[in-house]
This record gives C-alpha cells, sequence and structure tokens, in this order.
C-alpha cells in the first residue's frame, strides 16, 4: 500500500457531541487555506518517521510498504530518531491557524512526540529495558505474515524470509545496548516473551512455510539467534538489580505526557480508594446473593463451577457475543457500523499466556480486515488438572464480562469506529487510557443498562474493576512509594481476591508497564466526561458513545475539548 492512496482521505471528521455533518463545505474551505496544506505534510512527515523506527507497527497498521523491513535500533539510529523528533515538535510547534478538529489532532502528535523522547532518552528504553527488544510489539514479531491473508501466501513468505533474515542485526544491537545490570522483574518477562517466540517460530511459523525451502531455512536461523538472545538474558540474571521505579517525579511526568492528566500522586490515590471502596461494597453484594454470608472469595470460587468444556468454549463464546451485539442494537447504546462479526478462534501459542484479546486488523488494511477474537483454549498436552483450572477461571461469568471488554461494546466495536475516522493520527497513535479505559468502562455501563442482573455476572465485573484498581495502586506503590514487590503481590491477593501466581505476575507486571493502571484511570475520566454532559439537551447515552468514539484514540482531555 502506497503512501498515496492512503493520505487522499486526510481531513479529520470528529464532531463536536451533537452537531450535524458538514464535512464537505468544512473541507473545502479548509483546504483552500496554507495552514492545511502545512498540516498535512507535517502529519504524513511524523507517521512516516514512526513507521521507519519502528516498521512492526506500521505492519500493524496495515502498511504493507514495510513489509520484510525490520527496525534498526542501533545507538545511532536512536540518536537520529531523538533529533527527527526534536525537528518534528518545532515544526508542530510553530503551525496555528488549524480549525479545533485540526488543532486537537496537532496536539495529539505533540503528545506522541513527547512521549517517545521521554522514553527513549530521560527513561532510556533502549538501554534499561529488555522488553524494548522482545516485547509483543517488538521487531521480532512476525505474526502479521500469517494471521491475515492480505497477500498470497507465496508473497507473505519471502517478506517473512527477508524479516527473519534481519534479525541478527537486530539482536546484535539488543546485545550492544542494554547496559550489564537490568531490573529484574523486566528481564524475567523478557526471557518469557523471547523464548515463547523462538516457540512460534519453530511450530506454527515452520508449519505455514511448509514446502518453501528458503523460508524454512530462514525459520530454522531465526529460532538458533533468538534462542541465543534468551541465553544471553539469562546471562544477566547474575547482575539483575530491583530498582526498577520510575520514582515519582518522572512516573507523574511520564502520565501527564502520555494522557494529559495533570494529577499529583495523591490526587490520584484518591481516585483509586474511591473507586475500591465502591466496588469492594457492591461485590460483596452480589457475593451475598450467591454465597451467604461466605464473602467474595468463596462466592468467586463458587463461579468457577459453571464454567465451559474445552470442546464447547469457542462456540459458547460465539453464542455470547451475538447476544451482547443483539442487546447493544435493541437499547440503542451505541451505533454498531457494520455486520461484520468478529471471528473467534483459538489464541496462537505465541499469545497464549492470556486468557482472551481482540486482535483487530489495522485502520490502513484493505484487503484483509477481519477482527480475531482470540480466546486460549487448554491444549490436547496439558494435564487434566491444569485443564480444569484453566476452565474454571473461564468460567461463564468471567467470559461473559471478558467478552464485553474485548468485543461488543469494547475493542471489537472501538475498532470499528475507528476505521470510519478520517484522521489518521486518531487512528495510529493510541492513548492507553482512552482505548482500555473505554473498554473497562463499558464492562459497568452493559450492567447499569440492564444487560443482566444475574449476581455472577456482577460479581464477575466488579471482581475485574478490582483487578484493575490493585494495578493503580500497585503502579504508584512500585513507583512512587518503594513499595515491596511482596507487598504488591499482597495487595492482589487480598483486594483483587486472585490466587499466589496471578498474583505474582500482575505485581511484576508493573514494574515494566507502569501505566497499567490507565484501565482504572481512563474509566473515571470517561465517566466524569459523560457526567458533566449528562445535563445537555440533547444527551444520550448512544450520542456520547458515537461522539466519543468518532475522536478516535486521542487523550481523554483531548476528546473532552470536541465533544464539549
Amino acid at each position: 500500500m502506497t503512501a498515496g492512496t492512503w493520505w487522499g482521505d486526510a481531513n479529520v471528521t470528529a464532531l463536536p457531541y451533537g452537531a450535524h455533518d458538514n464535512s464537505s463545505r468544512i473541507r473545502h474551505h479548509l483546504l483552500a487555506s496554507s495552514p492545511v496544506a502545512d498540516w498535512a505534510a507535517i502529519e504524513r512527515e511524523v507517521i512516516d518517521g514512526y513507521f521507519r523506527f519502528s516498521p512492526n507497527h506500521a505492519r500493524a497498521a496495515g502498511d504493507h510498504r514495510f513489509d520484510g523491513v525490520v527496525g534498526d535500533p542501533s545507538a545511532t539510529t536512536i540518536q537520529a530518531r531523538i533529533e527527527e523528533i526534536d525537528r518534528q515538535l518545532e515544526k508542530l510547534e510553530r503551525l496555528d491557524g488549524l480549525s479545533p478538529d485540526r488543532a486537537a489532532d496537532r496536539q495529539g502528535l505533540i503528545v506522541q512526540l513527547r512521549t517517545s523522547r521521554l522514553e527513549l532518552t530521560e527513561l532510556r528504553r533502549p538501554f534499561a529495558e529488555p522488553m524494548f527488544y522482545t516485547g509483543f510489539d517488538s521487531e521480532l514479531d512476525v505474526s502479521t505474515y500469517l494471521k491475515r491473508p492480505y497477500a498470497p501466501l507465496g508473497e507473505r513468505l519471502k517478506a517473512l524470509g527477508q524479516h527473519l533474515a534481519g534479525y541478527s542485526g537486530y539482536l546484535e544491537a539488543a546485545r550492544d545496548n542494554l547496559e550489564p545490570s537490568l531490573p529484574r522483574p523486566n528481564l524475567e518477562i523478557a526471557i518469557e516473551a523471547a523464548a515463547g517466540q523462538a516457540v512460534y517460530l519453530e511450530g506454527e511459523v515452520r508449519t505455514a512455510a511448509a514446502g518453501d525451502a528458503d523460508t524454512i531455512r530462514a525459520v530454522d536461523r531465526a529460532v538458533l539467534e533468538t534462542r541465543a538472545a534468551v541465553e544471553f538474558l539469562k546471562q544477566r540474571r547474575r547482575d539483575a538489580h530491583d530498582h526498577f521505579a520510575l520514582g515519582e517525579d518522572r512516573f507523574v511526568r511520564l502520565l501527564q505526557t502520555r494522557e494529559m492528566v495533570p494529577l499529583n500522586v495523591g490526587e490520584l490515590e484518591s481516585l483509586v480508594r474511591a473507586d475500591i471502596e465502591r466496588n469492594m461494597a457492591a461485590a460483596q453484594h452480589a457475593a451475598d446473593a450467591i454465597s451467604p454470608g461466605r464473602g467474595v472469595g468463596a462466592a468467586l470460587r463458587d463461579l468457577e463451577e459453571h464454567h465451559p468444556t474445552r470442546e464447547t468454549i469457542i462456540d459458547d463464546v460465539k453464542a455470547t457475543l451475538e447476544g451482547l451485539r443483539s442487546f447493544i442494537l435493541e437499547r440503542d447504546l451505541v451505533s454498531i457500523p457494520s455486520e461484520t462479526r468478529c471471528l473467534v478462534r483459538p489464541t496462537p501459542s505465541y499469545a497464549s499466556y492470556i486468557s482472551a484479546a481482540m486482535d483487530s486488523a489495522g485502520p490502513l488494511e484493505t484487503v484483509a480486515t477481519e477482527s480475531y477474537y482470540y480466546v486460549t483454549v487448554p491444549a490436547a498436552d496439558w494435564s487434566e488438572t491444569s485443564r480444569e483450572q484453566w476452565l474454571r477461571h473461564l468460567n461463564y461469568a468471567m467470559l461473559e464480562n471478558v467478552s464485553i471488554h474485548e468485543a461488543y461494546p469494547g475493542h471489537f466495536v472501538q475498532s470499528l469506529h475507528e476505521r470510519r475516522v478520517g484522521s489518521r493520527t486518531r487512528q495510529l497513535f493510541w492513548s492507553y487510557a482512552t482505548v482500555e479505559g473505554f473498554a473497562h468502562y463499558v464492562e459497568e455501563m452493559m450492567l447499569d443498562a440492564g444487560y443482566s442482573t444475574d449476581p455472577k455476572l456482577q460479581l464477575a465485573q466488579r471482581s475485574e474493576a478490582l483487578l484493575r484498581d490493585c494495578r493503580f495502586l500497585a503502579a504508584l506503590g512500585l513507583h512512587c512509594h518503594a513499595m515491596p514487590m511482596a507487598e504488591a503481590i499482597r495487595l492482589f491477593m487480598s483486594v483483587g481476591f486472585l490466587s499466589e501466581l496471578p498474583a505474582q505476575r500482575e505485581a511484576m507486571r508493573g514494574a515494566w508497564d507502569p501505566l497499567y493502571l490507565s484501565y482504572t484511570l481512563g474509566k473515571l475520566l470517561i465517566l466524569e466526561l459523560r457526567h458533566d454532559l449528562k445535563g445537555r439537551a440533547d444527551y444520550s447515552l448512544k450520542r456520547f458513545h458515537d461522539a466519543f468514539l468518532g475522536c478516535g484514540y486521542l487523550p481523554v482531555p483531548l476528546i473532552r475539548q470536541l465533544i464539549s
């Protein structure tokens, strides 16, 4: 896909709350003025620079000009990227005379660039964060070549082989860049991620390339290089440290830079503690209806008795999605701008550590536009005990709540609206709090709208909300208050009602994903915005949701400006 084919409709079409679409008249006026031409040029320049530095993001978005290209993370290229960001920021800050819509997009690009600069310089992610090289969105990821048939298989395998040939230089740069002493939790998850990639290459990727000798050889070389990277990271365990905390100042600046939320740590703590109190009271009320007098933990264990089987889980989820979709349309809660359904599939092996996830086609993809809702099905080689534990975890109530979050009206509906947004900035650069906050917000919204009065689903939703609250508190504790990891684990066990192993994984995630408080933070920002608009004469829940989603993935404070 060439730049020319996807830049032609670059007008910004998000409308103020309740406004009518007179975009053709506005477009004609704007395109006649020079600021529009300046804007189009700088937007294109910023996106192209982002894609050149991180080609995997281009492929995920559906820009196949970058097929077969591996990003260069060498120290020289990183410095060049920082200098490029500075030039782009200077151009954006000089740009004026824009419409309110384009001014919001301009601010969205500034947010993206300032965040990238902070991560590359002060946070030093390429030098101190091994997940920079092995995470699911790193240049090791080759799943985009296989999971969607956007081109004939032979063409995709050729690009895959070119990509795998770039592993050697990419991983050499990682070894050169990473500091001798790395934060222990971040190192452990990076080892796990790289090992999982080697398994994926040796299994599903090699199977897909069967009969193509050149690609098979490229896969085999990549497996060896990836396993060597795993061994390199394991050797770093000897000198690993536990000083991963950003500190209060850097944590607050990261949050303010990325999400435009000007709250201090005390204000953030007040927000989440009030949410915990609200969710705990609701959880206890639901638990009393399920298991009278036995408490939330016992009621959650009772939920686990009602779960699908390995053979029925995919069909059970499909049926749940149709019920959710029908309810949304009947109650007129939000527009669903397509008859297309997401496809429910077992999770690929490289992501089998997740319970469920939505994988939507990128906004620039024009051929293979399917969205996949992945649900992890116990593999045939799992022990009977592991299989039962997993299915109990994915009990019917939890699966229903997860399906609200991932599909209807969560991430899948978000992606359908995203494809209709006329701004590349709003499609390609996403706010953590906007994306995950909305999907978390709709879990509670659906129950408030009358989707179900079943206390089991009520408890499942509140327990997930408490889990997100724990992430919020753990992020503040670990990065701002020197909270010991053991204390963070106990937090997830006592307030989130997790057993020890998942509590440990959740707490350790806070070390390398400090903004995982964004689920709850985004939800609370959206609830506040909805409350502020509720008094307007033209308010309706559907109008609010459509206006919010029409702004794409901008930070919530910018969406507030646009629809207020």
